[in-house]
């Protein structure tokens, strides 16, 4: 059986392997009044901002050991029901669904392309 997590500006299967850090976008692009509201705190990386939400999601980066720098995405496995519920991701992979996510958006709401567009380049996406 599949199941399909869709908004107006993102979906995606639930047993995709990559299926905590989309739920976490899934939620973060909403077409909102705020569309930095999540992306300050995740990848702004303000402490003062927040990187997660219920139902049950966070997304937030750690430098690894290495040097490398990861995004960690958790969802709540007992409300969301997506597994595994939790993994690592690099920054390449968690700016390229954003990025799909606001383009998503700026078709929806043609009118805020000045303000997606600065969100682009104020993050690299």
């Amino acid at each position: 059986m599949s199941f399909t997590y869709k908004s107006d500006y993102f979906s995606f299967e639930y047993n995709d392997p990559q299926a905590p850090l989309l739920y976490c976008v899934y939620e973060m692009i909403n077409g909102g009044k705020d569309l930095e509201y999540y992306l300050r705190g995740t990848i702004g990386k303000d402490p003062r901002e927040p990187v997660g939400g219920d139902p049950g999601w966070q997304l937030y980066s750690e430098v690894q050991k290495d040097g490398r720098e990861l995004y960690y995405a958790w969802v709540d496995e007992e409300i969301i029901g997506i597994e595994p519920s939790e993994g690592w991701y690099d920054e390449k992979t968690v700016k390229f669904y954003i990025r799909q996510g606001l383009d998503n958006v700026l078709k929806e709401q043609p009118n805020r392309k000045i303000e997606i567009e600065k969100i682009f380049k104020k993050y690299n996406l």
